[in-house]
């Protein structure tokens, strides 16, 4: 069994009520956007077509881990993941973004876990055990040089956090060596506001933006009211369709105009200002058209080390230059990043889940929306805009 070593921490984490009326979120859907592009970039390296992130997890765990950092990576994180200058600013936006993830709506379920896996023999500092407790992050001793029960443990952990969708996240190869772990999962699942009818679901042409071929798809349709627009500044036009009876969070799908490849559409989500994200929807009612989407499946492994590095973040993942004296006295530096996604889109609705592994080790058109082409999608919480999950779809399957 792992061994509690945080409990005298716990106390310390923040219960008083934030105003998230005031918390600019701003920050965590530019790191999102720049590395849902960045990842696209990546992948593309390597042919691979259908991928998903959940960014909130990844900045959770690095902002995490910029409280623990010092000198060049220090500024580093700041910089990249636009972290307040003002510790308490940067907690209340951390725990603010915790916050949107708890919903009284019975149609949908999200949530979202996280904990540290120590070394017996690492001496974590008491301030960062309060950091990590003040981030909502368990704490518990491991053995990491019996990597085959390590890795069936934090499986296990993963497992249990994302309700079976995501059983196998690490294998015991990958934890040689490592002194400390870090695990983010997150859960969602959500049934449509507006449902499709699975007997209106019929087999149709998915196509690349030359208008080839690539695939067939099983092809949802429902007639619905939804916000949809056209943005110009992206190259892109929007749908918004909402989930649950209280409609807290929603997909948004973003078809690239005629001619715009998807990798400039990436680019401009990446350096556009994030006005896009509300300006398309209407204030008044929106009008019902004719949707189609297809049913689709995204289950990706991505090493996202690379993508951080293309972003901007590196000193962090070098073993010579990582300065993180605030976690141990022991020299560390992140030497693995992997997020396992798993999202599923079907007449009912959404599930998603997404477990984020860092690893530390010594320092050694009109009226209608028709989804027959490459798309980016993303799921986000309506009020705050925050993005939880983004992908790209654009390698059809019959589902």
């Amino acid at each position: 069994m792992w061994k509690v070593i945080a409990a005298a921490c716990v106390s310390l984490v923040l219960t008083a009520p934030l105003d998230d009326t005031r918390i600019d979120y701003t920050p965590i859907n530019q790191f999102a956007l720049r590395l849902l592009d960045n990842t696209y970039a990546y992948q593309e390296n390597f042919g691979r077509q259908n991928f998903a992130v959940s960014p909130l997890s990844v900045w959770s765990i690095f902002s995490l881990l910029a409280e623990g950092s010092a000198g060049d990576t220090f500024h580093e994180l700041m910089k990249e993941l636009q972290l307040p200058r003002d510790l308490s600013e940067t907690q209340g936006l951390h725990l603010a973004a915790e916050g949107i993830l708890r919903s009284t709506d019975p149609d949908l379920i999200v949530h979202k876990q996280s904990a540290m896996f120590p070394e017996c023999s690492l001496e974590i500092h008491q301030e960062f055990c309060q950091a990590a407790n003040m981030y909502r992050t368990d704490i518990y001793s491991v053995d990491t040089s019996n990597t085959t029960k390590l890795a069936d443990d934090i499986n296990y952990y993963i497992c249990v956090a994302t309700e079976g969708r995501i059983r196998n996240a690490v294998k015991a190869d990958i934890l040689q060596d490592l002194k400390l772990l870090i695990v983010d999962a997150l859960f969602f699942k959500a049934n449509w506001t507006h449902p499709f009818d699975p007997t209106e679901t019929k087999e149709d042409e998915f196509y690349n933006q030359q208008g080839k071929s690539l695939g067939r798809v099983n092809m949802m349709y429902h007639k619905a009211a939804h916000n949809v627009g056209d943005s110009n500044v992206l190259g892109a036009q929007i749908l918004e369709m909402a989930y649950g009876k209280n409609e807290e969070f929603s997909m948004l799908i973003l078809l690239p105009f005629e001619g715009m490849p998807l990798k400039r559409l990436l680019n401009n989500l990446a350096i556009a200002p994030l006005d896009w994200i509300s300006d398309f929807k209407r204030d008044d009612k929106p009008p019902e058209i004719d949707v189609f989407i297809p049913r689709f499946k995204v289950s990706s492994q991505i090493d996202l080390i690379p993508p951080l590095q293309y972003t901007g973040i590196r000193n962090i993942f070098d073993s010579e230059k990582a300065q993180l004296p605030g976690i141990s006295d022991s020299p560390l530096f992140v030497s693995k990043t992997i997020q396992n996604v798993e999202i599923e889109v079907t007449e009912e609705g959404t599930v998603a889940a997404a477990a984020t592994i860092v690893g530390l080790e010594n320092r050694f058109l009109s009226r209608r929306f028709e989804a027959n082409k490459e798309f980016v999608f993303m799921i986000t919480h309506r009020k705050s805009n925050v993005i939880l999950f983004a992908g790209v779809y654009s390698d059809p399957s019959v589902e």
